[in-house]
């Protein structure tokens, strides 16, 4: 099975919710309406806020769950072209903080995240994106204990 963008089953919420993501502007526990999904690997990500165009200074933040363990991701992107001729997406990931036990998995963590970010298009729309592009990654930065 691949990613898939998808409004929260309400069957999911409770499992989404163990997570306990919180806003990163507020503290407040997240009540996402939509995530990025491959339940075979069980991953999903879900965006926390912010802005993350290329023009902007405040990232969109993420949250990626593998298994048992979240990943934050702080992002920008851009895009170019319309819905008719289809548009061109870049992505610069700025920061990652990741959980220790996830060192070994460094690269397969890597193309999972950019799996993600490809199945969740442009505004949660995939079938309008034609490329999707990595303009940067920035190297995990490992920690015992990610907030």
């Amino acid at each position: 099975m691949a990613f898939v963008y998808e409004k929260i089953p309400e069957g999911d919420r409770k499992y989404f919710n163990s997570f306990n993501l919180k806003s990163p502007f507020t503290d407040k526990l997240l009540y996402s309406r939509e995530w990025t999904i491959d339940r075979e690997r069980e991953v999903f990500m879900v965006g926390l806020g912010g802005q993350g165009t290329y023009e902007s200074e405040i990232p969109m933040y993420y949250a990626l769950v593998w298994g048992k363990s979240v990943i934050f991701l702080d992002t920008f992107c851009n895009g170019k072209g319309d819905y008719d001729t289809g548009i061109e997406m870049w992505w610069k990931i700025t920061k990652i903080k990741a959980p220790i036990c996830l060192l070994k998995d460094n690269d397969k963590m890597i193309e999972i995240i950019k799996e993600a970010f490809d199945a969740m298009g442009f505004a949660g729309i995939r079938n309008c994106v034609k490329r999707v592009n990595f303009e940067y990654i920035a190297e995990p930065v490992y920690m015992q204990e990610v907030k």
